[in-house]
């Protein structure tokens, strides 16, 4: 029986993909990267920690700025006009809180934090979307010591809101999200409705369940109950 089912945020619940495109872009301008598109710079992580990621291009490139600062700058005070729930996302949450399940969040992304003298994170974020009060657990960046794909913040999540894993759906959209699920004892679900293209790699994961568009979430969970 799914009694739970964790989410992970960014192109799973959050349409954030051009916001954080356009800051990436922002950022690659100013350090002079004019060889990589930044799109294609966010597909290639599949889930695993941003951060590190421009720190090793940085690297790589002889860059001495903290390309991670200069994103975080640009997305968090030039970017959020843009953002916006996926299609069905919401009739989705209502229906699965509807039948009595748990909500939580876990995502790579810092859940609040002080930059340059501002609060920043995903539960401001989850405020303006209006859905902050539907989950029960948010399990941030700075939650953890070792980011997706470590289950790490998935355990933390189910001692939050006192399901077992089993019980437990997690949805997310990388190969990050679904290593972490099969890593914390979870039934994994792969959203693929957020990013383009994403449904041509069908084939290349190893969810237990592949959801096109959001209700099909609710209609696998039906078997469950």
């Amino acid at each position: 029986m799914i009694k739970a089912v964790l989410f992970d945020l960014d192109d799973t619940l959050l349409d954030s993909l051009n916001a954080r495109v356009n800051a990436l872009e922002r950022v690659f301008i100013e350090a002079g990267i004019v060889d990589i598109k930044a799109d294609e710079f966010l597909f290639s992580l599949q889930g695993n920690p941003f951060v590190t990621a421009l720190k090793e291009l940085a690297q790589a490139r002889y860059i001495h700025n903290d390309l991670f600062i200069k994103y975080r700058r640009a997305y968090w005070f030039n970017s959020q006009d843009s953002l916006k729930l996926y299609p069905g996302v919401r009739e989705m949450l209502d229906m699965l809180i509807a039948k009595g399940l748990v909500l939580g969040i876990v995502t790579s992304k810092m859940r609040d934090a002080e930059f340059e003298g501002r609060r920043i994170g995903c539960t401001d974020e989850l405020k303006k979307m209006g859905i902050a009060g539907l989950f029960s657990a948010v399990i941030g960046l700075e939650d953890v010591r070792k980011p997706k794909p470590d289950p790490e913040c998935i355990k933390l999540a189910l001692s939050k809101i006192g399901i077992d894993a089993g019980n437990t759906l997690v949805t997310g959209d990388t190969i990050a999200d679904i290593a972490a699920a099969k890593a914390a004892g979870c039934i994994s679900c792969r959203a693929a409705w957020g990013i383009p293209g994403a449904l041509d790699t069908l084939g290349k994961t190893t969810a237990d369940f592949v959801a096109a568009k959001p209700v099909q979430v609710v209609e696998f969970i039906r078997h469950y109950l």
